[in-house]
């Protein structure tokens, strides 16, 4: 293109305002372009598409978001099923239990010998049913016994979870959570007449934060008042004044501490009597 096209072209833009317009409109949208990672490889796009882009963005985000509360929600639901389903057969191997043991105790009441004389075949065959009887009650003995196990360690398990929660909540609301501190808050709830089973199952954090608070209240009560009655000692002590060799660098000084002051007020004391 010649100079003179180049000079018609810019008289032409600067006489339409509208086409100029227009054309800092289109250089905009296209400064106005976003990047967006795909797979690795980073892409850019004109921005009427940004829109778009958020839009599915937020709808993938909270598709996740149900999603992952769905599993949670299912997960929950089987250890409810299976919690049920193990309390079902708790139940019902003490039920069976139950039952057994009325069968041996109606057993028991048999007078063996008097029925193996008079009749020694029904005796034998009673007899195995007794066996039989008590074979399979200590079966369902030892199942309720491994559901009650099973039962405790379940429970153990919960509570140590709430415990550990319990935790990190304390340790986020209080400065400076410690096992050590932690260990303080015991000693000092169990000096108010606690008891440790009682604290064992104390998952509430609040109920540890009003300890903690009850025990920094008593820790600066505690220090305020020994300083108090220090303050109270030094102001109230009498001023001695010993003169001769006590005075010198064994005698009596207001500088002194009470024990090494009282000491060597009650030497010069002596020495005067002498």
């Amino acid at each position: 293109m010649t100079n003179a096209s180049q000079a018609d072209d810019e008289l032409m833009r600067a006489e339409d305002p509208v086409a100029e317009g227009r054309a800092g409109a289109d250089a905009d949208e296209a400064d106005d372009g976003f990047d967006i990672e795909h797979e690795g490889q980073v892409y850019r796009l004109p921005g009427a598409l940004k829109g778009g882009f958020l839009r599915q963005a937020d709808y993938t985000r909270k598709t996740q978001e149900l999603a992952a509360h769905r599993r949670s929600l299912e997960a929950a639901a089987e250890a409810m099923a299976a919690h049920a389903q193990a309390t079902d057969g708790a139940l019902a191997d003490r039920a069976h239990l139950a039952a057994l043991d009325r069968q041996l105790a109606g057993f028991g009441a048999v007078d063996w010998q008097t029925l193996a004389r008079n009749d020694p075949r029904r005796a034998e065959a009673l007899w195995g049913q007794c066996q039989q009887t008590q074979a399979l009650r200590d079966r369902y003995a030892a199942c309720a016994a491994q559901h009650a196990q099973h039962s405790q360690i379940q429970v153990a398990h919960e509570a140590a979870a709430r415990m550990a929660e319990t935790g990190r909540t304390l340790a986020k609301e209080i400065d400076g959570w410690s096992p050590e501190l932690a260990a303080k808050l015991v000693d000092y709830a169990r000096s108010h007449g606690v008891t440790l089973a009682e604290l064992h199952g104390q998952d509430d954090p609040r109920v540890w934060k009003i300890l903690h608070r009850a025990f920094q209240a008593d820790q600066t009560n505690a220090r305020d008042g020994a300083a108090k009655t220090a303050a109270q000692a030094q102001a109230v002590r009498p001023a001695v004044t010993v003169s001769g060799s006590a005075a010198g660098g064994g005698g009596v000084r207001d500088e002194l501490g009470t024990k090494e002051w009282m000491q060597r007020r009650n030497d010069a004391l002596r020495k005067g009597r002498r």
